[in-house]
């Protein structure tokens, strides 16, 4: 992705104790399989008040680090992940599904659109920007 511009994921703000971190505070992180290979993972969160500050909320499951491996692009695996993402935020009682993205990635933005998130707002950090949507 950052050979192509897109600044998603820089790996230098990726770590160890970052994945420890989602793996024990209450996150749930789910993986998709086929074929015995991984072939996507998202995390669920139940807050995110670093991202969506004032508008956290307790009605709200927070949709995080939702991928799918290069080589299962284009195969529906990303839409069946948010759908899996949805149901386990209703089953918790939530009825608001929210992520973010970073804004200069404008395929993922619209990616998003076209799932029938609506964007929020635009939050900007020290050195990235981020945009945020909602779905009901």
């Amino acid at each position: 992705m950052n050979s192509k511009g897109i600044h998603q994921w820089r790996p230098e703000n990726f770590d160890l104790n970052q994945v420890s971190e989602f793996m024990t505070n209450g996150s749930h992180v789910y993986l998709a399989e086929l074929d015995n290979a991984i072939v996507g993972t998202y995390i669920l969160t139940w807050s995110d008040p670093f991202i969506w500050n004032e508008l956290d909320s307790s009605d709200a499951g927070y949709i995080h680090r939702l991928a799918v491996t290069r080589d299962y692009q284009g195969q529906g695996i990303g839409d069946i992940l948010l759908r899996s993402a949805e149901a386990h935020i209703k089953q918790n009682g939530k009825t608001k599904t929210r992520l973010d993205c970073m804004a200069e990635n404008a395929r993922l933005n619209q990616y998003y659109i076209d799932q029938g998130f609506k964007y929020i707002r635009r939050i900007d950090g020290q050195g990235w920007s981020a945009n945020l949507y909602e779905k009901m």
